[in-house]
């Protein structure tokens, strides 16, 4: 009975362990993304603010490539560390 006990509590702890992990990469990628919003949020307040002037001049082309390439970084910098969370996240798994 004492070593079915040991086996169950062992067994259990591993299944803590696991998900412990899995929640901590959960707020690691939470943080990344909050991080990564602000800072594309930050460029583009930078840029409404630096740029009204080539917008009253009728630069709206430039304006909104410089909106768009944010746009774009944002986009990928998202994609890339939501594969990596992916990738973590699959190898925090246990293999059975």
């Amino acid at each position: 009975m004492q070593e079915a006990n040991e086996d169950l509590r062992a067994r259990l702890q591993a299944n803590l362990d696991v998900a412990a992990g899995l929640c901590r990469l959960g707020f690691t990628y939470g943080e990344q993304v909050t991080t990564l919003t602000t800072e594309t949020m930050q460029k583009w307040v930078h840029q409404a603010d630096h740029d009204p002037k080539a917008l009253l001049l009728g630069d709206v082309a430039g304006f909104t490539a410089a909106s768009g390439r944010i746009a774009v970084d944002h986009w990928s910098a998202l994609l890339s560390c939501t594969l990596e969370f992916q990738k973590a996240f699959l190898a925090a798994l246990p293999k059975r």
